[in-house]
């Protein structure tokens, strides 16, 4: 990609309002645009990065067993009012009208339709167990939107559901999606913490959140050094903690990145017919459980841990490009010529390149420019460099001149 044709450029100063790093790094950087509150634009440089999350999410669950599909995002009301669940969300749904006056919810949370497609098939013991997942637009009317990408009112989320014929079935999905979420993050260059919670609206008897340690981040949790234990502070006294074991824990804030849900019966008892035919002969409610991801909340949340003070430190797996080339003297024509060619054999090996190709801009704008995007190499073409590239890592001071030969090996 030539620099001088991305849409969406770098840009000095911040939102006002902006308080989180990411928020403040992913606006200049040219990644993100707010729309209205909460709602944002993913410019094409944070295109990038959002379609390299979804992948390695998709790569791990279809690696666990997933199937994706794809629900509508309009819910038809009477989905929520059977669940009894228009009510008791921890937001307000937003509410539409077509042209027939039929009541639609914009979707916040998808089990009513997940539920509402498995019982249109006459499933039996032998179809179960199974786990089906999406990528889709999720709408929260929040009191109050923050953060940037922390805290939004429309947003892509991963989310999936699984179906099994009793709780026994059901563990063995939950720790197998427990082992895949925390695969994902180290994917992604983040280090979870997986806590107890509460399922609050969603439902069911326990959950567990993966919480990504951030002086930001809105989660409060105790953990004890000593032991795998962490608990979300709000069901502490649930949980009933002796104050022995209180004394021993350390609380914590974080960002939660992503959550498993038990939900039991909570949703197949309560709408009509979401029954499976047991090996008894006997109709039976399903067992389920729920699992999801925040996409732009993860961007987000790796820009909070992989920062500096220039700009964004991407990991390699979610970098919007792996190399960003820097032509500098270019209204020399030999530098220019190498600097094309080299932008060309990178680009003919497949290694993703963002190519500075402004010829008329200093060296200092171009490597800000290069360290507030973040790209895990820069590469640079220059009178000096002669017939070699002199490349630097993004987290390094360290600079080395490369032949074309060997620049065409850093992804190895």
């Amino acid at each position: 990609m030539l620099y001088s044709k991305l849409f969406g450029k770098t840009v000095k100063t911040a939102p006002k309002d902006a308080v989180a790093d990411s928020y403040k790094l992913l606006y200049q950087g040219g990644f993100i645009r707010e729309s209205t509150a909460g709602r944002y634009f993913f410019l094409p440089l944070g295109q990038l990065v959002q379609q390299k999350i979804m992948k390695i999410i998709k790569e791990e669950m279809d690696a666990a067993g997933a199937q994706e599909m794809l629900s509508p995002v309009l819910h038809p009301l009477s989905l929520w009012q059977e669940t009894n669940r228009t009510k008791t969300t921890g937001f307000e749904l937003m509410r539409v009208k077509d042209r027939n006056e039929a009541e639609f919810a914009l979707g916040g949370t998808a089990e009513e339709m997940f539920v509402d497609v498995v019982r249109k098939f006459q499933l039996s013991y032998k179809d179960l167990p199974f786990n089906i997942y999406q990528f889709s637009t999720k709408f929260r009317d929040e009191l109050r939107a923050r953060g940037g990408l922390l805290r939004v009112r429309e947003f892509m989320m991963k989310d999936s559901y699984s179906f099994d014929t009793d709780e026994k079935s059901f563990k063995k999905i939950y720790e197998k999606m427990r082992e895949t979420y925390s695969r994902i993050f180290t994917r992604m260059g983040l280090e979870t913490v997986v806590v107890e919670s509460d399922n609050g609206y969603i439902g069911g008897e326990y959950c567990h959140e993966f919480v990504v340690e951030s002086p930001v981040g809105e989660s409060r949790f105790l953990v004890n050094p000593n032991t795998s234990l962490a608990i979300h502070t709000d069901i502490v006294d649930k949980k009933k903690i002796t104050p022995d074991e209180r004394r021993k824990m350390v609380e914590k804030k974080g960002i939660e990145v992503g959550n498993i849900f038990q939900l039991g019966y909570y949703y197949s008892e309560k709408m009509r017919d979401a029954l499976f035919t047991d090996v008894d002969g006997k109709r039976k409610p399903f067992y389920m459980g729920c699992y999801g991801i925040g996409i732009g909340r993860t961007m987000a949340t790796v820009v909070e841990v992989h920062h500096d003070k220039r700009g964004i430190v991407w990991p390699k797996s979610i970098a919007p490009y792996l190399v960003n080339l820097i032509g500098l003297d270019l209204t020399d024509a030999g530098v220019k010529k190498q600097a094309e060619k080299i932008y060309q054999k990178l680009s003919d090996n497949k290694l993703e390149t963002l190519y500075d190709d402004r010829a008329d801009v200093s060296a200092g704008e171009k490597f800000g420019d290069a360290d507030l995007i973040g790209t895990p190499y820069r590469a640079v073409v220059s009178k000096r460099t002669g017939d070699k590239v002199e490349l630097k890592k993004r987290a390094s001071s360290e600079t080395k001149l490369l032949s074309i030969e060997e620049l065409l090996r850093i992804s190895c």
